[in-house]
């Protein structure tokens, strides 16, 4: 079974796309549909805009999917469509057309990326997601293939931790979509919600939120598969794909190369630059 792989990028992402795009054409080869990326073209707002060092330019992230998409007919890329937002909320929310949560991370364009896949099966990662597999992408397809879970999270690397999370995620939408949709969005609570009414600022809580409610409402079943099906990396500051090492990190990470630093050094799922110096 193939799958398409959808991820999102936006003003800072150039560095990213250049590495981990072709990472996960060499690490899920055949069994990729696709590999689909929606861009957005609106600032980033809040939080998000601040934590990255790399200076935001719309234009290299374009000229970066250009090159990519050109050299690999497996990638397509395009702008995220802001006139979809009421066809995407309708789809996934009972109420509401949220864009972003109130820290400034995607909602819209996580919901939307997921509905511009080919494939039956799913995989949304962020864009600064790295993967080894030693039987997860099987694992996973067969666990949605019989209807055992509505939603796979692919291994973590370091201690477990089992809430659930948007970096990373399979499902069978057309089933997710049939079964779980719309749901209720996830907001900010009453006395955290009003001073930003009083300032006319969202009161959505985050996308990943909204399922860890309905997951532990019983309403979505989510299987979160060990590291002996393999391991996935949080790479969480923009610049670090920017070092000069990098592509020797990705060829040591593809190789299942894991420095005993990088374990000992307590980010677990995040990476750490320093170990792999």
């Amino acid at each position: 079974m193939n799958f398409s792989l959808v991820t999102n990028a936006a003003s800072k992402d150039a560095g990213r796309l250049k590495h981990f795009i072709p990472h996960w054409l060499r690490v899920f080869g055949d069994r990729l549909a696709e590999i689909c990326v929606l861009v957005d073209p609106k600032p980033l707002e809040g939080r998000i805009s601040d934590i990255h060092a790399v200076p935001p330019d719309l234009d290299a992230v374009r000229g970066v999917l250009r090159k990519l998409s050109t050299q690999h007919p497996k990638v397509r890329w395009r702008d995220l469509d802001y006139r979809a937002l009421d066809l995407v909320s309708r789809t996934w929310w009972t109420s509401g057309r949220p864009v972003r949560c109130h820290a400034g991370s995607p909602i819209f364009a996580f919901a939307a990326s997921i509905m511009e896949a080919k494939s039956q099966f799913v995989l949304r990662a962020d864009c600064d997601m790295l993967f080894y597999d030693s039987g997860w992408v099987a694992e996973a397809l067969a666990q949605l293939a019989s209807d055992a879970c509505d939603v796979v999270s692919p291994p973590r690397l370091g201690k477990l931790f089992p809430r659930f999370s948007s970096r990373a995620f399979m499902l069978d939408w057309p089933r997710f979509k049939t079964r779980n949709l719309p749901m209720k969005p996830a907001r900010l609570d009453f006395l955290h919600s009003l001073p930003r009414w009083a300032f006319g600022q969202t009161s959505a809580s985050g996308f990943e939120d909204t399922f860890v409610r309905e997951i532990e409402n019983g309403r979505i079943k989510h299987l979160l598969l060990t590291e002996n099906f393999g391991r996935s990396i949080h790479v969480f500051f923009a610049e670090y794909a920017d070092a000069n090492n990098f592509s020797t990190v990705l060829a040591r990470w593809e190789a299942g190369e894991l420095p005993p630093a990088q374990l000992e050094s307590g980010f677990d799922w995040n990476y750490c630059r320093d170990a792999w110096n």
